[in-house]
């Protein structure tokens, strides 16, 4: 299935529904540095705003993003989903989908838009003729040490079909995998050698206050603001440090040489920010399972 990833950031989105099988024909993305990672790593068409973005009826089969959580989120200004400048590009976001008529689209946020603003968008999105069903994943149960819980919303068009959860539902809340999640929930600790031994593990601190850290064994979720303070230090060998560029990408499940030949700064290392690789292939997974039973 053809793919348009909207608020493309570093490609997060685009790289886990590309694993999941999907081909990703146009990005969409307004920090130019940004850009120069897209460019890199997609052989696909490059647009810089969406604003301006005008797609043909049927392009794409998939239309992807994250949007703007600056006014959503806890950390922000909690002006909600219509009320701030960044967040209120939903209703970009939703006139491509509208006009450009896809199979599927894919919208994710931070957990605070369940409720502050997740009920206008399943409003909007029904609207323009989508069934939309959402759920929450958090980074750390797909094998990566962060806690990083997102909103996906999985629209359809022409409605999901009767007796369908796309999410897994009634296999989620089996006794099994409460169990199987309550495992990995517990299996914090991590290093990011490829050997991965024992002697070679870190041990996360995240900021409680002030100066003051707290060892909880996985990375507090990775921020756009981090590159201004120290949310998260890394100790190994017995020395402090804050993580690294290259450790934020793998704590977001890209390959270590993501930014390789992109000529970024470190500064612009640390504002990139976007989804986990590994639950949006996931995602794709599924969506993938539920098409097979469409066509």
């Amino acid at each position: 299935m053809k793919v348009l990833g909207l608020f493309s950031g570093i490609g997060g989105f685009e790289l886990g529904l590309q694993r999941a099988g999907f081909s990703i024909e146009a990005v969409c993305e307004i920090e130019s540095h940004c850009r120069d990672v897209l460019r890199k790593r997609f052989d696909c068409d490059l647009h810089p705003d969406v604003t301006r973005l005008n797609i043909a009826k049927r392009e794409f089969d998939v239309i992807c993003g994250g949007f703007p959580c600056q006014d959503i989120s806890i950390a922000g200004k909690n002006k909600g989903l219509l009320g701030g400048e960044k967040s209120s590009l939903w209703r970009e976001f939703l006139r491509v989908i509208k006009d450009g008529e896809p199979k599927y689209a894919v919208i994710e946020n931070v957990s605070a838009f369940l409720g502050r603003g997740l009920e206008i968008a399943l409003q909007d999105l029904a609207e323009v003729g989508y069934d939309a069903t959402y759920t929450t994943f958090d980074t750390k149960y797909f094998g990566l040490p962060q806690r990083r819980r997102r909103v996906y919303i999985l629209a359809v068009r022409d409605g999901i079909k009767e007796n369908t959860e796309i999410f897994e539902f009634n296999e989620r809340d089996t006794e099994a995998h409460r169990e199987k999640v309550g495992a990995i929930s517990k299996s914090f600790k991590w290093d990011f050698t490829q050997e991965r031994r024992v002697e070679d593990r870190f041990a996360f601190f995240t900021r409680q206050r002030s100066d003051q850290f707290a060892e909880i064994g996985l990375s507090g979720t990775l921020a756009k603001r981090d590159f201004k303070s120290y949310t998260d230090l890394v100790v190994r060998d017995g020395l402090a440090r804050r993580v690294t560029p290259s450790e934020r990408l793998l704590l977001q499940g890209f390959p270590v040489d993501w930014w390789d030949g992109c000529g970024l700064t470190d500064t612009q290392k640390f504002t990139c920010n976007g989804m986990s690789v590994p639950v949006v292939e996931h995602i794709g997974g599924l969506i993938n399972e539920y098409h097979k039973t469409t066509v």
